[in-house]
């Protein structure tokens, strides 16, 4: 009666987004989204996922309590 502990790899995450754009949403989080849908050519829910998956939207609340 031993549960078998299956194994979770990681999945890669398929992104179409470069470096480039990565550390430019990380040096401009702070823009409103319509601010950066001109600079990067993502739609504001690609740009608000993104946003939250580089940390962004967590960073931004625990700068906003202090």
């Amino acid at each position: 009666m031993y549960m078998k502990i299956s194994s979770l790899k990681p999945q890669p995450i398929l992104t179409s987004w470069t470096t480039e754009q990565d550390c430019f949403l990380i040096e401009n989080s702070s823009l409103s989204i319509e601010e950066l849908r001109v600079h990067l050519p993502y739609t504001e829910d690609e740009i608000r996922v993104r946003k939250s998956v580089l940390g962004l939207v967590r960073r931004q609340r625990q700068m906003n309590r202090m």
